[in-house]
């Protein structure tokens, strides 16, 4: 039986490590061909290693989403490499800094410039894309989306506004057959919580993520893989993921 993904041609954000990674593996795994986009080429390079794949399957990408000209050539390697693109995973993503009063105005900006601006930036280019290949475009969200918490102002807001984002864009593509999901993670252990500078919070969290039995990166790439997979009529449009043991 043919496999539904089987020479997809999908792109991975945030590929480096965590969800992003889990996924690349994922999607091998089932067939697609994957570009993996990320900061850190020496980790994509390694994970390509790691996994065992060419050239021809993997193609890694060094790129800083949050710059245009660099998306912008991005997704023209891309198309060149691939030929088209049948799914788009904006999975990259990040938290700084703590209540906003103590928060630097740098981490302010980071956060909305990688959360937002750069995912829908990169979706601007990727829709036509998307289009013609009736493909999917995948957003990673957050579960703190439905259960805002303080200390969280500027990522909630970031992870809401990916929400409605995403939203506005499933009415924009439906016509053309391209599907959208919104997927809203919670606690997940990864290297996400390694990049808060709030000393306090990071504490909290590491001893919540033991508490709770947090959620594994492959967790959410078997979702992922899940929403890519369904037949062309359906169309998961959000997946709330939390660890059983989550309260909020």
């Amino acid at each position: 039986m043919t496999k539904p993904l089987q020479d997809k041609v999908v792109m991975v954000t945030g590929a480096s490590s965590g969800i992003g990674a889990a996924t690349i593996a994922a999607l091998l795994d089932v067939g697609a061909r994957v570009i993996a986009v990320a900061r850190r080429i020496d980790r994509l390079q390694a994970l390509q290693k790691e996994l065992g794949v060419g050239d021809d399957r993997v193609l890694p990408v060094k790129c800083d989403i949050r710059d245009e000209q660099q998306a912008q050539t991005l997704m023209n390697q891309a198309l060149e490499w691939g030929g088209s693109l049948d799914g788009l995973i904006n999975n990259a993503g990040l938290s700084r800094g703590g209540l906003l009063e103590k928060t630097q105005v740098d981490d302010l900006r980071v956060m909305l410039d990688t959360n937002i601006f750069a995912l829908a930036n990169l979706t601007r280019l990727a829709t036509p894309e998307l289009k013609k290949a009736q493909g999917t475009l995948i957003n990673i969200s957050s579960s703190v989306v439905h259960a805002l918490i303080p200390g969280s102002a500027v990522y909630s807001a970031s992870k809401a506004a990916v929400a409605a984002f995403s939203e506005v864009m499933r009415k924009e593509l439906c016509a053309s057959n391209a599907r959208v999901v919104t997927i809203y993670p919670g606690m997940v252990d990864t290297e996400f919580f390694d990049g808060i500078t709030d000393e306090k919070k990071k504490q909290s969290f590491d001893k919540l993520k033991e508490s709770i039995d947090a959620l594994q990166a492959e967790d959410i790439a078997e979702v992922i893989l899940f929403a890519l997979s369904q037949p062309g009529r359906v169309s998961l449009n959000e997946i709330v993921v939390r660890p059983t043991r989550q309260p909020i």
